[in-house]
């Protein structure tokens, strides 16, 4: 009997307490959820929590401390190469039946230590929500998460699911960091995204423009492997709201890379897509998306930058690749899409999603039909002219150059409202407000070619469009939009300098003026060398839109 019963407690699974002190910890294979969690409280500001490989069953969720950063890291060396993620040999499995199964959800105030996850593979089952969730749920105030990273880790999503969520829709909530080297990978060829970040409609934006900034969620060199688009909308990303991301030196397959606007929550502030590979194959054909329309879909709204981005489509191509809408200039009462107002010359101090819109309304309104509207692409939300770029975005096959392009779906005018009698009637027979307020070569400057420049005059001569290659042939005349006059913003034809990584605009006539250089590559949170800490954003914070003209 006795050797019955000590046969029997050996063959259950002991696992284990985590163990250290200070700034060093060790969790073994199979450590539970509580045993991490005591960790996590005992461990000393930026402490490092090294997991063995092996298995891990958590049934609910892990969160960080807000008084102190941690990493949380597996210690086996993670793949080395793409297609990246965490290691495929000794790898340190998370099993979880839980929503959410590490992060923050109800933090306050500003968190200025690194916050790391490093090394797992994910593998969730039952409900499709986040796997890592970031949110100031429930704190009023500006509440700061300065230094995220996540990387090398491998995420098995649940068809809907998101690996990564940050933010909320009713709680201000910056989230700056990294999302680097993982690997999403489809589960039953469900499609599932890598990251949906969600701002708050209200606020201020951190910096006066994050673009090339660190004020933005890096997501850089992350493979994204679908075996079959399952459900085309659901994306490769998405961002509703105040955010800002920088997507760059990625891989995707069969997924879109998507964002939703202005209707949205205001739409992200800034979005910056470059030297990314993006192809779809014939896991695209059952939804309709194998020549590659609307990869990049953005509903429109901030800022935006487009450029050295590889196309591969399946089965032709699309003439709609990268996309930006402007859902309000459709011109069917609520908009077609989060039922916001149109962008039609009377909305004024209009009460929307705890915001008060009030567009341009530049006179006559015959003539501008609400432009520049709320938060519309190309607009900051003070009402700053932030025009688009796009240029060396090409099909991997002819090399033929894809710049953006403003779809116009049309809408039938409300009564009361200008009808816009100048306008070009649209496919569907209606005219619409969208022509009025989205102009190429206004809201958006395409390269005129995908050759790169030859001389200052060829192929770009400084009029129209824009070009890119070295300094010495930029054009030496250029032409500023007619929204310089306005005095919101110089900015007009644009030249991007390959030898010195500036985009150079047309502040004022043959006057060019640097207007953007990317971000340091890789992320200074990925080469070891952490940012300064981005100052906390503004307290005195509105909810009510200036008015611009």
């Amino acid at each position: 009997m006795k050797k019955l019963l000590l046969f029997l407690l050996s063959a259950i699974p002991l696992y284990g307490q985590c163990t250290g002190s200070g700034v060093s910890w060790s969790c073994p294979a199979g450590a539970t959820v509580s045993q991490v969690q005591s960790a996590i409280n005992s461990a000393s500001n930026n402490a490092t929590i090294t997991f063995a490989a092996g298995s891990y069953s958590w049934t609910s969720e892990i969160q960080f401390s807000t008084a102190n950063g941690v990493t949380l890291i597996c210690a086996s060396a993670p793949a080395s190469s793409a297609p990246w993620g965490a290691s495929t040999t000794s790898p340190c499995t998370i099993n979880s039946t839980t929503s959410v199964v590490l992060g923050l959800v109800t933090f306050s105030g500003t968190l200025p230590n690194l916050y790391r996850i490093s090394g797992f593979t994910f593998v969730p089952t039952g409900n499709p929500q986040a796997l890592i969730w970031i949110d100031s749920y429930g704190n009023s105030g500006v509440n700061v998460m300065q230094q995220l990273r996540l990387d090398h880790n491998t995420f098995n999503v649940v068809a809907g699911g998101v690996a990564v969520f940050t933010g909320d829709v009713s709680y201000i909530t910056y989230v700056y960091g990294v999302m680097d080297h993982n690997l999403l990978e489809s589960q039953t060829g469900a499609n599932a995204q890598l990251i949906q970040m969600i701002g708050s409609p209200d606020a201020s934006p951190a910096h006066p423009t994050p673009l090339g900034t660190a004020y933005n969620m890096f997501l850089e060199n992350n493979t994204l492997s679908f075996t079959s688009m399952s459900n085309a909308g659901e994306g490769c990303v998405d961002g509703w709201a105040q955010n800002n991301m920088v997507i760059r030196y990625n891989t995707s397959n069969d997924c879109l890379w998507t964002t939703h606007g202005t209707t949205h929550s205001g739409g992200p502030l800034n979005i910056e897509f470059y030297n990314n590979t993006i192809s779809v194959d014939a896991g695209s054909v059952a939804q309709g998306f194998q020549d590659c329309y609307r990869c990049f879909h953005h509903q429109g709204s901030g800022e935006f930058v487009a450029f050295n981005n590889i196309f591969t489509a399946y089965s032709g191509k699309n003439g709609e690749v990268i996309s930006m809408a402007n859902y309000r200039g459709y011109a069917n009462g609520p908009s077609i899409d989060g039922n916001a107002p149109a962008c039609d010359g009377t909305v004024s101090s209009v009460s929307w999603e705890g915001v008060t819109i009030t567009d341009g309304n530049r006179s006559p309104g015959g003539t501008w039909y609400g432009y520049p509207c709320y938060r519309q692409p190309g607009r900051a939300p003070n009402g700053n002219y932030v025009p688009m770029y796009a240029w060396n975005n090409y099909w991997s096959d002819t090399l033929a150059e894809i710049g953006i392009v403003n779809p116009d779906f049309g809408g039938t005018v409300p009564n009361g409202s200008f009808p816009p009698t100048n306008c070009t009637t649209t496919s569907s027979g209606n005219c619409d407000y969208n022509s009025f307020q989205m102009q190429a070569n206004r809201e958006w400057y395409n390269a005129v070619s995908a050759s790169a420049q030859s001389s200052s005059t060829s192929p770009f001569n400084g009029t129209t469009g824009m070009g890119f290659g070295s300094l010495a042939n930029r054009p030496t005349t250029c032409t500023t939009s007619t929204e310089t006059a306005y005095a919101q913003g110089a900015a007009g034809v644009g030249y991007f300098a390959t030898d010195t990584n500036t985009l150079y605009t047309c502040s004022a006539t043959n006057t060019w003026t640097a207007y953007y250089t990317p971000y340091t590559y890789p992320h200074p949170l990925v080469s070891g060398d952490p940012p300064p800490p981005p100052p906390a954003p503004p307290t005195n914070l509105t909810s009510t839109l200036n008015t611009v003209n």
